[in-house]
């Protein structure tokens, strides 16, 4: 799976990064370690070592499952995780805005789709709050 930043374009892994389930994530951790980060969590076993850990992955075992980007914002903006919070699994590329909107700053893609799809999604014009109006606005045209 080839691994992309924010922007779309592919990017070498850390040279020597060791990745580890939750479950076995060793007391002394080599330099530079990570943890990888299933939906069902829980982020208060790694919390004091969110300093220690220069990736944290996050996977998305389907791409509805949106809990991962829950963790990604609870990791950013209530404990200040700094370092580099990784999406993994299934994800699709129309998710890739949002993905990054949530504190994502690399990806491991997933074989189905190309980097390329990526980079195309953020060439794509947006506007706030477009889903929310085509929502109300369908609510309106039925009621």
């Amino acid at each position: 799976m080839p691994l992309i930043n924010a922007k779309g374009a592919e990017i070498a892994d850390l040279a020597g990064l060791s990745l580890y389930p939750l479950a076995e994530l060793p007391a002394a951790l080599p330099a530079p370690a990570g943890v990888v980060l299933t939906p069902d969590a829980e982020l208060a076993g790694i919390l004091p070592r969110l300093g220690e850990l220069a990736v944290i992955a996050v996977e998305f075992p389907k791409f509805r499952d949106g809990r991962g980007f829950t963790i990604a914002r609870a990791l950013r903006e209530h404990h200040g995780y700094k370092g580099d919070l990784r999406a993994t699994g299934h994800f699709i590329p129309d998710q890739f805005a949002f993905l990054i909107s949530c504190g994502f700053t690399s990806f491991a893609t997933p074989p189905e789709h190309a980097p390329a799809q990526f980079a195309a999604e953020l060439a794509k014009p947006r506007q706030p709050g477009q889903l929310l109006r085509r929502s109300l606005g369908r609510a309106l045209e039925q009621g």
